[in-house]
């Protein structure tokens, strides 16, 4: 016989003990429970055995990762796998060991099915040494396949990818501090509701768009422009010795050539307002983020577009303090926007302007309806409650990452031009040109439509209040420039006269129509928390939206016991942020209803000092969502 090559120790096919690698398999959906680990990922995580590794982790992959990484973890994995049809992802993340300790990780998936078409996840994972671990830029298994093949051309639509385009910005930063470059305008272009496109049509049918809109814009933009492929739908093209008036017809024959619902956003290496000394120039990425806000507040204002809803959500509240909302709105919308393109305004600017004369009064939500529609003189203590509605207002912006853009907006909407104003006392070009834009139309439509402690002023009396105040309330050149425009177009000039015997009794449907811009049908419910987030409190639509009668919440429940048991310890954590910061929480999430069916709501709350039980509360308003 021949001699064993292989030493006595050897086990064919076994796993190397204490290797700090090993893999593991999970289900892809639904509660991630955990169906195989390997000894070594189990030593990994410092546990004896596979029932103390599944007693760490509550068997599922999500108490696997360290909390802090886990919204960066399923984000890649949704790009990388769900989104982009690849089967594989590529991704960094620490854990936290029984003993306490925290060890940091690089993991490769793999996403397979078995015959009855339920989807696993296959997970090989490495221990990696913390200082690997942070100096590497790679932490998704796309940019990891960019970068070692060295692609700077995106499949699908032959055009540059990003990678190359921040080549490029680099490259026009360094010719313009060298040579004086030209100043660049970016503009993005995106297909709305791509995702649900590839859902309910095919993929195939999604990228069909995505090639048919670059080549309407490889058509109608300027020959000289470099067109980029962004993230999903997203394609860039970036222009030199243009500026964004010269660019717009081009831009707008796009819209119209293409198929379906596409929108822009614009943004600029320079930034200039006429009637100010403010002169900026920034980055090529400076334009890119200025773009891309712009085009995500478009999308906000989109009633196709999900992120609508969110809008749709804070208008309803806001309605439920000022029946006057959506008139109001329209007017000082028509207003705003006409003296924004009448001073040359940018387009984000409009856009943001467009948001704000919405919700620059968001903060409204928090201060009581008795004292917002007191006809008669408001005591000191109540002006300082109305008064602190511009930095409520603030904190749900900031609270929001759609509203953060107009969140400074929002909160010095009322100051001064002579520096008298609220909350900060800022003077002059200090204050916001939108929150100066917005202090001049909202003051006027103001005195000219009906209070519950005026009557409404006539046009003419009102301009000449304006006119009053010019250089000391309002910003000198805007309000001459406002003044202007109402002579110019008469029919601005005129509000509505809604009636100051109006009594402000609002109804409360199942669902209400409201009609400002993008808005749709909503439900929603008040109720009350105490300081243990027992629900002490709620309306006769807390059974409609929950399914929960009252003598079955009311102190036998808590907040948390709404929100389905795999999110309780995001959302725990995102309203102790939240509540971190301020008095405000604005939370997207889901809650499970009674029946087991789960839905997605929005839910603005509010916590305050009772002092007629001298206890905290939580005062909260819950709109359902699609």
């Amino acid at each position: 016989m021949s001699e064993n090559p292989h030493p006595t120790s050897y086990i064919p096919n076994a796993i190397p003990s204490e290797v700090p690698a090993g893999f593991f398999i999970y289900h892809a959906t639904g509660d991630e429970g955990i169906v195989y680990a390997d000894r070594n990922v189990i030593s990994l995580f410092g546990c004896d055995d596979i029932e103390d590794f599944r007693t760490l982790t509550g068997n599922s992959f999500r108490g696997m990762v360290h909390p802090e990484d886990l919204e960066k973890v399923e984000s890649n994995i949704l790009t990388q796998t769900f989104n982009s049809g690849k089967r594989h992802d590529y991704v960094r993340y620490r854990i936290i060991t029984k003993q306490g300790t925290v060890r940091y990780m690089e993991d490769f998936g793999h996403l397979v099915h078995d015959k009855a078409g339920n989807a696993y996840y296959y997970v090989y994972i490495i221990d990696v040494e913390k200082e690997e671990y942070y100096n590497r830029n790679l932490n998704s298994y796309a940019e990891m396949e960019i970068f070692r093949e060295n692609k700077k051309v995106d499949r699908l639509t032959g055009l540059l990818n990003m990678n190359a385009f921040y080549e490029k910005a680099q490259e026009m930063l360094l010719d313009s501090a060298v040579k004086g470059q030209h100043p660049s305008c970016i503009v993005v272009f995106d297909i709305l509701g791509l995702r649900e496109i590839n859902r309910t049509i095919g993929r195939e049918e999604g990228d069909a768009r995505i090639i048919a809109l670059t080549e309407t814009i490889r058509a109608k933009m300027p020959q000289e422009s470099f067109i980029f492929r962004g993230h999903e739908a997203e394609l860039i093209v970036v222009t030199s010795h243009y500026d964004e008036k010269e660019l717009m017809s081009a831009v707008m024959s796009v819209l119209q050539t293409s198929k379906g619902n596409v929108l822009f956003g614009i943004g600029s290496t320079v930034s200039e307002i006429k009637f100010t000394t403010y002169h900026q120039t920034g980055t090529l990425l400076q334009a890119l983020e200025e773009a891309q806000t712009d085009l995500k507040i478009k999308k906000m204002l989109n009633s196709d577009s999900s992120r609508s809803q969110a809008l749709t959500s804070l208008v309803r509240a806001l309605e439920e303090v000022d029946y006057d909302t959506e008139e109001h709105v329209k007017r000082t919308q028509q207003m705003g926007i006409a003296l924004g393109h009448k001073i040359g305004l940018s387009d984000a600017q409009l856009t943001s302007l467009q948001l704000l004369c919405l919700l620059h009064d968001i903060g409204k939500i928090t201060v009581p309806l008795e004292i917002l529609n007191k006809p008669g003189r408001l005591t000191d203590e109540e002006w300082a409650i109305i008064r602190s509605h511009a930095e409520k207002g603030y904190q749900i912006a900031m609270s929001s990452e759609e509203l953060r853009p107009i969140a400074d907006m929002i909160l010095h909407h009322h100051e001064r031009w002579d520096g008298k104003g609220y909350p900060s006392r800022l003077a002059g070009d200090e204050i916001p040109v939108l929150s100066r834009i917005i202090s001049i139309v909202d003051a006027y439509d103001a005195m000219v439509n009906d209070r519950a402690y005026r009557k409404a002023m006539l046009p003419g009396k009102a301009m000449q209040e304006i006119r009053d105040n010019t250089g000391t309330q309002f910003d000198p050149y805007l309000a001459v420039e406002f003044l202007n425009l109402l002579e110019e177009n008469p029919a601005l000039a005129v509000g509505a006269k809604t009636g100051s015997s109006e009594i402000r009794v609002f109804d409360h449907p199942d669902a209400q129509e409201i009609g400002t811009g993008s808005t749709t049908p909503v439900l929603y419910t008040h109720y009350m928390l105490d300081i243990d987030e027992r629900i002490i409190e709620t309306d006769d639509y807390f059974e409609k939206m929950t399914g929960y009668k009252r003598s079955e919440v009311i102190g036998k429940m808590t907040q948390f016991d709404l929100v389905p048991p795999e999110e309780r310890d995001y959302y725990i954590k995102q309203v102790q942020n939240q509540f971190a910061k301020g008095d405000i929480a604005y939370l997207r999430h889901p809650i499970r209803r009674k029946d087991g069916k789960t839905i997605t709501v929005i839910c603005n709350g509010e916590r305050y000092y009772d002092s007629s039980v001298k206890a905290f509360r939580s005062a909260i308003m819950m709109f359902e969502v699609d």
